[in-house]
């Protein structure tokens, strides 16, 4: 069943190299955004871009997750300085909130079809299931897919996958529902709570009620290689849009004991079923909740890992 939801939801969109009959329009060098005519859902989705000087069809590629307020434009901003020294072309498409309404329309991947402020919200499980092409994650991937065949002669078959906040949030989700995605790596910065690899707890802050994410699909997800990055400095939880409910609590009082949490949590699952382990944890000092302070680091690290 797993291999099938999946598969369904790149159908439209499959990789494939550029060939000399297809039309490559080709990007600017600098800033720039462009409208990706999305054939599953008939929405045009923005994607901001920063296409580096010595841009070549080798450079790695980085998509990057905006935060809570769909602030694509300045998350690329973000992104100019850094990747134009390490040489990393960045994309950071918007989602709106209009196609993906609330914390269950972006930050929960609409998954479910929420129907009630509170599923809105993402604060309890709808009943039905969207399906996959109606996902944030598949869209993702569609996005990729498109940058290479129309957009650019890149030549790697996969990227890097960024998020930080509610970004964060979006891309922990993504290596759930998406093993096979052609993410190379998953980097998580500052994730306000987690969805546990969990069965007992129903989703979101478990796995409870989600038919696709069985054994197998968590044995992939875990052996994803994935960089969970917490903020030492980032410990604030009054006036925060962190979540504050019984549920979310019990992951720890903080981003950093939330996101350590849900790291050993993942690493007792792996050794329990006996599956590889990729992921790595680190706290970085005097890091607060900016996602600026992140931007420098996970652009180098990024370069140094595609090497």
């Amino acid at each position: 069943m797993r291999m099938l939801w999946f598969a369904l939801a790149v159908l439209c969109l499959p990789l494939s190299p550029v060939h000399a009959n297809e039309r490559v329009t080709g990007l600017d060098a600098g800033s720039g955004h462009y409208e990706f005519d999305d054939p599953a859902t008939q929405q045009k989705i923005s994607v901001y871009y920063y296409q580096p000087s010595r841009y070549d069809a080798d450079m790695p590629i980085v998509l990057v997750l905006h935060g809570l307020r769909r602030d694509a434009e300045a998350y690329r901003d973000s992104w100019v300085e850094f990747a134009e020294r390490e040489g990393l072309m960045i994309l950071a498409p918007r989602f709106s909130s209009d196609t993906y309404p609330g914390g269950n329309g972006f930050n929960l991947g609409n998954v479910f079809q929420a129907t009630s402020a509170e599923e809105s919200r993402g604060f309890i499980q709808p009943e039905q299931m969207n399906p996959p092409e109606l996902w944030v994650f598949t869209l993702i991937e569609r996005v990729f897919a498109d940058f290479r065949t129309h957009r650019s002669t890149n030549r790697h078959e996969t990227y890097y996958l960024y998020g930080h906040g509610a970004g964060a949030q979006v891309a922990h989700r993504f290596a759930m529902f998406m093993p096979e995605s052609h993410a190379e790596e998953i980097i998580i910065g500052a994730a306000g709570w987690y969805t546990m690899p969990d069965e007992t707890i129903e989703w979101p802050y478990g796995i409870r009620g989600v038919p696709m994410l069985d054994t197998s699909a968590i044995k992939a997800y875990l052996a994803q290689p994935m960089l969970l990055l917490a903020g030492g400095a980032d410990t604030a939880t009054l006036h925060t849009v962190m979540r504050q409910t019984s549920l979310a609590n019990a992951q720890g009082a903080t981003r950093v004991e939330r996101t350590r949490h849900y790291f050993e949590f993942a690493r007792s699952r792996a050794q329990r079923l006996g599956t590889a382990f990729n992921w790595k944890h680190w706290v970085m000092p005097g890091v607060t909740h900016s996602p600026d302070q992140m931007t420098a680091f996970a652009a180098r690290y990024i370069a140094l890992r595609a090497r």
